[in-house]
C-alpha cells in the first residue's frame, strides 16, 4: 500500500534521512524506535507529504506521490503530531472541525465513541478545553483526528502525557482500527509499548534504518 524506495532527506548537506527503502501493507502496525534526533519523525513528515524527499521515491497504492494531489493523500493519511494544539473552545467545536474541514456533517454519535473509547465519556461536547489536563487534551485531539477513519495513521508519541492506565486505552483504540485494515507507524521512546501489539518494529538511527524486526 505505501512503499518508499531510497528515500533521503538532506538539508544543507546534512543528511536527516538517508536511503530509506520501506513497505507498509494494509493493517500493518510498525513500532518506530531509535535515539532523539536520529530522524523519525522527519520520515512520517516525508510520509505525510508535508516535506519531499531530496532523493528517492515515496508511492502510495503504487502510484508515485507527485501525482496524487495532496489533499487526497491526507485524506488517506492521517499524521498525529505529538504536540497537536486544540482550539480553545469547546470538545464539540473540536470534535466538529474535521467536519467542516470536509464540509460534511457532524457525525455526533462516532464523536461520542470516541469520547468513551479515551476515557472522557464523562464530559460533553459542551466542556470546554481550557478546564481539561495536558492529558485529558491530548486524548481529545486523538478523538478528532479519528473522526475519519484513515488508510494509513501515523502517530508521533501520542501517549506521551498520559499515564499507563489511559495510554493503554488508547492503544487499544488504535489497534482495533489497525484490525480493521488501518495501517499503524507510531514512533515511541517507551520500549514497554515498542513490544505490545506491533507486528513489526524498526530502530532508525542517523536518518538509517538500523534494524529490522518482526514481533
Amino acid at each position: 500500500m505505501l512503499e518508499l524506495k531510497n528515500v533521503s532527506y538532506k538539508v544543507a548537506n546534512r543528511s536527516i534521512i538517508d536511503n530509506i527503502n520501506l513497505k507498509i501493507d494494509q493493517g500493518d502496525t510498525l513500532a518506530i524506535v531509535g535515539p532523539s534526533g536520529s530522524g523519525k519523525s522527519t520520515l512520517l513528515r516525508l510520509i505525510n507529504n508535508l516535506i519531499s524527499p531530496t532523493q528517492g521515491e515515496i508511492y502510495y497504492k503504487d502510484t508515485a506521490y507527485e501525482q496524487i494531489k495532496p489533499e487526497s493523500l491526507r485524506t488517506d493519511i492521517s499524521y498525529l503530531l505529538q504536540e497537536s494544539d486544540l482550539f480553545d473552545q469547546t470538545i464539540g467545536d473540536n470534535l466538529a472541525f474535521p467536519a467542516i474541514v470536509r464540509e460534511d456533517k457532524f457525525n455526533r454519535k462516532r464523536a461520542n465513541a470516541l469520547l468513551k473509547a479515551v476515557g472522557l465519556g464523562h464530559y460533553n461536547f459542551h466542556t470546554n478545553v481550557k478546564h481539561l489536563s495536558g492529558g485529558e487534551r491530548q486524548r481529545i485531539t486523538i478523538a478528532r483526528q479519528l473522526m475519519y477513519k484513515p488508510k494509513i495513521l501515523l502517530l508521533d508519541e501520542a501517549t506521551s502525557a498520559l499515564d499507563t492506565h489511559n495510554s493503554e486505552k488508547v492503544e487499544e483504540l488504535i489497534f482495533s482500527l489497525a484490525n480493521e485494515g488501518v495501517a499503524v507507524l507510531w514512533i515511541t521512546h517507551s520500549t514497554n509499548q515498542s513490544m505490545r501489539h506491533f507486528k513489526k518494529r524498526i530502530r532508525v538511527v542517523d536518518g538509517k534504518i538500523e534494524q529490522r524486526e518482526d514481533l
